[in-house]
């Protein structure tokens, strides 16, 4: 990035931050200098071109973050995901250690509620966010899942856990993400997502009538030059979801239909059944 380039990138944005102090002050807020983070996101190619050492928030100067957090979401400067994963993986497996200690006192149900309600939540929470994520990602959240199976169901450490998912009828992780990203697709075609989520995806129109295609609701698809990072994002990765699903899933009358549907597939496709 040319020098002036990033002289004009500072100055935009630290006139941004004095706007929202500003804000702030006259709304009887605070805002702590100290504790305010930011952060670069690009690739490593494009960050070797950037020399930002860093940007004045009030009377502090802050130096560009590698990792932040943001709505319990972690963030690399590389969009990797993997503090995130690693982060979230750590909390759950001191749950299942929690669990695990008292699993004897414990019913397979009452094991499968706690697990739900200390374990899954944290797994799928944002994991929208994962969508195309290295497959490496995908098996370290998933060998959490095979834990959490395993003592539910107190399975020995190397039987195989695919019987197990079967019978808890549980989705394999790369799943559980396709289910949180076409929910939120059924959202925004029905008109309950937000109009920011909407305007990323948009209807593909059929010009002749007559054919197999006009019983579907085809997406336009979007063309990426980097799978890695572009291939990720919603308005890329949706409609290919989308437009792989049966016509019966996709003209779902009402959402519940559609999540039982969807779910049905989904762990067809899984399982092979």
């Amino acid at each position: 990035m040319p020098l002036s380039s990033q002289v004009d990138a500072i100055a935009a944005t630290e006139c941004c931050i004095a706007a929202v102090r500003a804000w702030y002050i006259d709304n009887e807020l605070m805002i702590n200098d100290i504790k305010t983070e930011f952060i670069i996101f690009g690739t490593r190619q494009q960050l070797d071109k950037v020399n930002i050492p860093s940007i004045k928030v009030g009377g502090t100067d802050i130096e560009p973050a590698q990792c932040v957090r943001n709505l319990g979401a972690w963030f690399d400067c590389n969009m990797s995901m993997q503090m995130h994963v690693t982060k979230v993986c750590g909390r759950a497996y001191y749950g299942l250690y929690r669990i695990k200690q008292i699993r004897q006192f414990l019913s397979e149900k009452s094991t499968v509620t706690l697990v739900h309600a200390f374990i899954t939540s944290h797994l799928d929470y944002c994991n929208s966010l994962l969508c195309g994520t290295p497959a490496k990602l995908m098996r370290q959240i998933q060998r959490v899942f095979n834990s959490a199976a395993r003592i539910v169901c107190l399975v020995p450490k190397f039987d195989h856990i695919s019987p197990v998912l079967f019978r808890l009828h549980w989705l394999p992780v790369h799943a559980r993400i396709q289910y949180k990203v076409l929910l939120i697709v059924f959202k925004c075609l029905t008109g309950q997502a937000p109009e920011y989520l909407r305007s990323m995806i948009q209807e593909k129109t059929v010009r002749r009538s007559g054919l197999r295609s006009t019983s579907t609701r085809l997406l336009e698809t979007v063309r990426v030059k980097h799978k890695t990072i572009g291939g990720r994002a919603f308005a890329a990765a949706a409609p290919d979801l989308w437009n792989a699903l049966p016509p019966s899933i996709q003209n779902a009358e009402s959402l519940q239909t559609y999540k039982s549907l969807l779910k049905a597939h989904l762990f067809a496709v899984a399982f092979g059944k």
